[in-house]
């Protein structure tokens, strides 16, 4: 394949540049047996690896943090740096993997004073919630906190998560071969139709939450998209996200989990949550363009906190790529 092709490529397309899991396995085994510090030390020569084995990280991370750099007028990263993005990136799939091990406490989770405590007292009282997440960060974080019950919240916490099962067939796979147990509520977007939307209305009004990322186009459905702005230049954003949410008709969140530091051995996450006002309260004709409020609500967030956080994004390929 040639350059010009690969920088086309869609994200689904991407071939993975470790085929095996057993990386994955001996990771997980490390952090059953040795303190974790000791395995955030192992990190470095394995993102250090990723960095020299994929050409295709390293050419995308400099094009986001040049245009990251150039939206914010010069202020951030303060350095453009390919290999600290890959170490955080490397640093997250260790994070996601403590996560379902259940060794993230919610006494690591830093607050703000933002829709958080609105949300929690909403699950309090058995009333769910679409979450709309991303790819910027640990997306897995509420997920995992609330299969163990670190959610701040007195009782269980139905998740379900929608997401391309082919993008995290492996880490599922070993997740599983390490801790049989957990439960893991996925549903593809190729398996959705009517009958899925009731069952997802009834685990919303059960109390549950319904968490996808909005930060991804379609896999199958690649000319279903918002076009719109981001970080200075169009970017396209999957509109069946922002369908889903219309289709729910129930309270819509953006949540972000998010490392306190870049690389540090003693992680704690912010968790960041905004309760969109777009409600879709309306008639079939005014829903496209509250679909595509919810879409521009949910992109100047991820602008805000690229700006505050900008190694810690994990989307490597080519974001302002159109396709017409």
């Amino acid at each position: 394949m040639s350059e010009i092709e690969e920088k086309q490529l869609h994200w689904a397309d991407e071939k993975e540049v470790i085929k095996s899991n057993k990386p994955l396995l001996l990771l997980f085994l490390l952090m059953k047996h040795f303190p974790n510090f000791v395995v955030y030390i192992l990190i470095f020569p394995i993102a250090f690896f990723y960095f020299v084995c994929s050409k295709r990280a390293r050419t995308e991370c400099i094009l986001y943090q040049k245009n990251l750099k150039s939206y914010t007028k010069g202020c951030s990263p303060k350095r453009i740096s390919a290999f600290k993005q890959i170490l955080s990136f490397s640093l997250c799939v260790m994070e996601k993997m403590e996560g379902w091990l259940g060794n993230i406490k919610y006494d690591k989770i830093i607050c703000h004073d933002d829709d958080l405590n609105e949300l929690k007292s909403s699950l309090e009282n058995k009333k769910g919630a679409l979450l709309i997440g991303s790819h910027l960060g640990n997306i897995e974080l509420l997920r995992s906190l609330s299969s163990f019950g670190e959610h701040g919240v007195s009782h269980a916490i139905p998740v379900t998560t929608i997401m391309e099962l082919k993008a995290t067939e492996m880490f599922n796979r070993t997740l599983h071969e390490i801790n049989p147990e957990v439960d893991i509520n996925v549903i593809n977007p190729t398996d959705i139709n009517p009958d899925t939307i009731i069952k997802l209305q009834e685990t919303i009004e059960k109390g549950g939450l319904v968490v996808i990322a909005g930060d991804r186009t379609s896999a199958r459905a690649r000319d279903r998209f918002i076009r719109t702005d981001f970080l200075g230049n169009q970017a396209d954003f999957p509109y069946g996200v922002f369908l889903i949410a219309a289709l729910l008709k129930c309270p819509v969140y953006f949540c972000f989990g998010l490392r306190n530091k870049t690389v540090t051995l003693f992680p704690k996450y912010h968790m960041f949550v905004e309760r969109s006002k777009v409600i879709f309260d309306c008639s079939r004709k005014e829903r496209e363009q509250r679909i595509e409020e919810l879409c521009d609500e949910f992109v100047r967030n991820l602008e805000k906190f690229c700006e505050r956080f900008p190694f810690q994004w994990y989307n490597f390929y080519n974001f302002w790529l159109l396709r017409d």
